[in-house]
């Protein structure tokens, strides 16, 4: 298995496993730099088949978030409120790219916690774009609201099917207890190899230890999805580059609750992948010629300050 290039300490007791593909830039020879984010319950090889594609002209940069991997064990719902996340990746963006911007990509988790990011303060100095493979909490929230508001059949019955199916997962995972047992008994697993089968026509290959991740990760579902989804945030828009990419097939995340995303941002643009929710293991060349298309339209050629 791919060993960490460098470890970032982020923050007192935290520190974050960094893993690297590709030359990176120096003066002679500059080079985007594209950082990925991953979910649940992954680690940042789960990019690998991605970063493969990239690696020959980008510096492509993915790290365990905290709690995962070669990262931090840490435990406890207070650590993964999005405030301490998104610290980690400013910290991982100045350790590997202090004086150029990145180009930010998020699956999952990692899609979510991205859109605050870019949100952030810092985000202007250090982010030259975004590509993501989810809608934020917040405009989940708005999309049920506007069904709850627009009560007809179509809409209700959306509605329903996004609460009590695609995202009855997620929801469960915030209960107490009761996912720990999932996954400390072996069916957790068993579904994972299920659905991988099922929608991605893909053997599911998890690494030792994901199990344990995957209890400390259940942190993140209970600091953050209910909070924002029920009570989301105004809308607002940011200046930074967005670009979503839809998975056609996706049963957790189907394109309807993508059609609120280019309100939150000034430049804004979208495609569709032929994947269900694992496109970056199913269609990695497809998703490769996103990143780089996005990359090369918005190339990070002017350093920045720290």
């Amino acid at each position: 298995m791919k060993k960490p290039t460098l470890f970032v300490d982020a923050a007192p007791g935290i520190r974050l496993a960094v893993h690297t593909w590709g030359q990176p830039p120096t003066a002679t020879q500059p080079r985007e730099t594209l950082l990925l984010l991953h979910g649940f319950p992954d680690r940042a090889v789960f990019w690998e088949k991605v970063a493969a594609q990239l690696s020959a002209s980008f510096y492509v940069v993915a790290y365990d978030m905290r709690g995962c991997g070669d990262s931090t064990p840490i435990t406890g719902r207070r650590h993964y409120h999005y405030t301490p996340l998104i610290n980690d990746l400013y910290a991982v963006i100045k350790a590997v790219s202090p004086t150029r911007k990145v180009h930010l990509v998020g699956h999952d988790w990692g899609a979510l916690y991205g859109w605050d990011a870019i949100f952030d303060p810092r985000a202007a100095r250090h982010i030259a774009s975004f590509v993501t493979m989810a809608p934020s909490l917040n405009q989940v929230g708005h999309w049920m609201r506007k069904r709850l508001l627009h009560p007809s059949p179509g809409n209700l019955g959306q509605l329903l099917h996004q609460a009590m199916i695609s995202n009855g997962l997620m929801t469960f995972f915030t209960l107490p207890i009761l996912p720990e047992l999932m996954w400390r008994s072996g069916v957790a697993m068993k579904m994972f190899h299920f659905f991988m089968k099922r929608f991605e026509h893909l053997p599911y290959e998890p690494l030792e230890g994901v199990p344990d991740d995957a209890i400390r990760y259940l942190g993140i579902y209970r600091a953050n999805l209910l909070q924002q989804v029920m009570r989301p945030q105004p809308v607002r828009t940011t200046p930074i580059p967005v670009h979503t990419l839809i998975a056609t097939r996706d049963p957790f995340l189907p394109p309807r609750v993508f059609e609120g995303c280019r309100q939150w941002a000034t430049r804004y643009s979208e495609s569709h992948v032929d994947a269900a929710h694992w496109a970056p293991l199913s269609q990695p060349v497809a998703l490769a010629h996103t990143l780089a298309d996005m990359a090369r339209a918005y190339p990070a050629c002017t350093p920045q300050t720290a």
